[in-house]
């Protein structure tokens, strides 16, 4: 296992669609394997594929379960698992405002809006299909990571103005990791 660059905004590839995985084989294991070790190195609860320059439809998670159906295969007691080619087939009408933050737009958080409940698809390392039913963090930690794969920063749900001030400030950190 090693450890990847993770991608600062503002980045073009940060605002890039992702690829569909089309075979999980152990180059795909791999890349999962070095993405949980980059985003506990960063104290991340989630890192999409995209963050460490693969535009792959993958993302990794550790988020402890609170209401779950239908839990991932696999899932570990201490709430790692990861998505591949994941898509939310329902999200609820209810919505909720949480702080959250990012990786690639360092040193900032904000609140956003998002569905409260959500229902997903996805497929596991075993490169089976798996739905999972989720609310609290674990719903939001996937829309944020799909968020990600679909080319969408999460400050992207900001009003304009506070949008520009979190590319402003994201823009003078990354010249400053640059250094």
């Amino acid at each position: 296992m090693s450890k990847l660059p993770i991608v600062i905004a503002p980045d073009e590839r940060l605002t890039t669609r992702a690829s569909e995985v089309t075979a999980i084989n152990d180059e795909i294991k791999e890349l999962v394997n070095d993405m949980f070790e980059t985003m506990y190195d960063a104290d991340g609860l989630g890192l999409a594929a995209v963050q460490v320059e693969v535009l792959k439809r993958i993302f990794v998670m550790d988020v402890q379960l609170e209401d779950v159906e239908g839990g991932p295969a696999g899932y570990e007691s201490n709430g790692k698992f990861c998505m591949i080619n994941p898509e939310i087939t329902e999200l609820s009408d209810e919505q909720t405002i949480l702080k959250e933050g990012c990786l690639s737009v360092p040193e900032q958080s904000h609140e956003i809006k998002r569905p409260k409940y959500l229902t997903a698809k996805y497929r596991d390392l075993n490169n089976e299909e798996r739905m999972l039913k989720a609310s609290g963090w674990l719903a939001r930690c996937i829309q944020h990571e799909l968020d990600h794969l679909n080319g969408i920063l999460y400050i992207r749900h900001l009003s304009k103005l506070k949008y520009d001030m979190a590319i402003k400030k994201a823009q003078k950190i990354k010249r400053h990791y640059e250094r």
